[in-house]
């Protein structure tokens, strides 16, 4: 009998503007070879997962986000304001919605290249669902980075489902439940007290979010620990970026870059998927060319 495979997972967690992390992330990964099987994404980390379930290359990735700003994604959502108790929320991601569909490779999860599964939260239950393998990828997308409060609730299969990190904003243990023994992840939330305190009310909402699911985070990462490798980069980043400022974009995509390439280029590690293998001491590092 050969070795059994030991499956690698991209694990995308939320951020909102932080998510330029990912894209860093993503490009030192693609630059060293180091591969991955599966992607599991919440929130800006499903957006993310899905343009490189796509295909998408971490460059066109990069400059896609350069070219964000917030008017491409985001208005204010006139029928709440004038009917509070329908789709509440102060703002629509409708033009988001659209944007999808002229950069996403695939709009569904049966055409994408790699499996995906985005993360959103049942509004009832207040359970993590997760979706995969079949159908349309929009609108679970669409409810994995709908904030409470923020955006509005989208219905899906007759249920109303918001942020997926308010459930699981790293989904570790899903990866770990569709058989993956390594994960890959970058660090988008910390708890870390901030130099400046937060004015306003969605720059208050979004601390207070973050603050809650990186709790969660530690808790879950202490736990998985025993059950999986976990190769975990941690940048070095200012804490005071609001979620919802994409100024920074380019100063967080290089500093993700360049922390994944320290880690990868300094760490202990041993990692291996069906498309790559990571070695530590006992091996040749990623980082010899």
């Amino acid at each position: 009998m050969g070795r059994p495979e030991r499956h690698a997972a991209l694990v995308l967690c939320g951020g909102a503007s932080r998510g330029a992390l990912e894209v860093g992330f993503y490009k030192a990964l693609e630059e060293l070879g180091l591969g991955f099987d599966r992607i599991v994404g919440t929130s800006i980390g499903a957006f993310n997962g899905a343009m490189i379930a796509g295909g998408l290359r971490a460059a066109e990735i990069e400059a896609l986000w350069l070219d964000f700003n917030l008017r491409k994604a985001v208005s204010w959502n006139w029928g709440w304001l004038a009917h509070p108790r329908l789709q509440p929320g102060l703002f629509s991601l409708d033009r988001f919605r659209a944007l999808l569909h002229e950069v996403l490779p695939a709009t569904r999860f049966e055409h994408l290249k790699l499996p995906l599964t985005i993360t959103t939260t049942d509004l009832d239950s207040g359970k993590p669902v997760y979706w995969h393998g079949q159908g349309d990828l929009i609108e679970p997308l669409i409810a994995s980075m709908s904030l409470p409060g923020i955006f509005p609730p989208v219905m899906l299969e007759g249920r109303l489902h918001v942020d997926g990190g308010i459930a699981n904003n790293v989904p570790l243990d899903r990866a770990r439940d569709e058989g993956a023994a390594h994960a890959l992840v970058i660090d988008c939330y910390c708890d870390r007290p901030c130099l400046r305190p937060p004015r306003g009310m969605i720059a208050i909402l979004t601390r207070s979010f973050a603050v809650a699911v990186d709790g969660k985070f530690h808790a879950d990462l202490a736990r998985l620990k025993r059950r999986m490798t976990i190769e975990r980069v941690t940048p070095h980043f200012d804490n005071n970026v609001e979620m919802m400022d994409f100024s920074k974009t380019a100063e967080l995509i290089e500093t993700g870059y360049r922390a994944t390439m320290r880690h990868f280029c300094s760490a202990d590690y041993q990692v291996v998927s069906n498309s790559a293998s990571i070695t530590g001491q006992s091996g040749t590092s990623p980082c010899v060319h």
